[in-house]
């Protein structure tokens, strides 16, 4: 059975000019709010690259640059810094954006700095230099640590975790955030007197990676390296025929010998043989254990 039939040439008119004003009319409506559409897409698909861009820092750089990006002092700078985002490129003489800067950092990494004040020269992340990282992984990092910038500048001259280099243009009292102070010291080699593994173990930067008065358990790990509370008790069972004082002498002198497992091997400093005396080495070994054992 057919639908009804019109016949009258001047409704099918009227019938056809109400359509097309309908289809005239949700056209414009598209155009309208098609701006605002897109805006919404692209800041989903910003939200949803930092997300990814957090997840592969918390598995790549956290070790190095903090959880929160706030750095570990002696092992590498601050990100999540109010300095960082408003002095960084001045210290380094960049002439493009800081967005540039930080992909350039993140893919082809810092390997020219073979002398630098931090414990972990900072490796080649993309696979254009070498690294594991693609190219878009290596955007959602740098868009993860812009994402930072808001709260950074919020940031009071206490507040800012920034660590003053010793390798830009910039003196280092212009870039010390607060009271002016001293640069980090060098640690000189090994000459005269052998001087005290506490002050070793701070000047060394250990103790930015090894918390010593915190247990190392399944449920409670050092975030960058394995706590030292019950160090001699793990000491005993980490390579079998070692004992406590071999296994730790062994970590500092060759601290890939062994890696603890959930660690990565390499960002440890593999120079603390040349910058400490076997007799300090020694005491540093003795001293460990016995704040282990208090």
């Amino acid at each position: 059975m057919q639908g009804p039939f019109i016949k009258s040439p001047v409704l099918k008119i009227v019938l056809g000019i109400l359509s097309s004003l309908l289809a005239i009319v949700f056209i414009l409506l598209l155009l309208f709010t098609e701006e605002t559409r897109m805006e919404a897409q692209t800041a989903s698909w910003a939200g949803r690259e930092i997300e990814n861009g957090a997840a592969l820092y918390y598995n790549n750089c956290a070790s190095c640059h903090g959880p929160d990006g706030r750095g570990l002092p002696g092992v590498a700078p601050a990100l999540h810094s109010h300095y960082f985002f408003t002095e960084r490129l001045g210290d380094v003489g960049w002439a493009g954006s800081l967005s540039d800067y930080v992909e350039l950092t993140v893919a082809a990494g810092r390997p020219s700095k073979t002398n630098t004040q931090w414990a972990q020269m900072m490796p080649t992340w993309g696979v254009t230099y070498g690294g594991p990282l693609r190219d878009d992984q290596v955007r959602a990092v740098t868009a993860y640590v812009l994402n930072w910038e808001a709260d950074s500048l919020t940031q009071t001259a206490e507040e800012d975790p920034w660590q003053p280099f010793r390798d830009v243009r910039k003196p280092v009292e212009q870039q010390t955030i607060g009271e002016p102070g001293e640069p980090p010291a060098e640690v000189a080699a090994p000459t005269g007197e052998p001087r005290d593994p506490e002050v070793l173990f701070t000047s060394l930067a250990c103790i930015a990676c090894h918390n010593l008065a915190v247990d190392q358990t399944p449920t409670n790990r050092g975030p960058v390296g394995p706590n030292f509370g019950n160090l001699n008790e793990n000491a005993q069972t980490r390579v079998a025929g070692m004992s406590a004082e071999e296994y730790i002498h062994q970590s500092i002198v060759a601290p890939n010998a062994y890696v603890v497992e959930g660690y990565p091997s390499g960002i440890m400093p593999q120079n603390f043989d040349q910058l400490m005396s076997e007799e300090e080495i020694n005491a540093m070994v003795t001293w460990l254990i016995e704040q282990s054992q208090q």
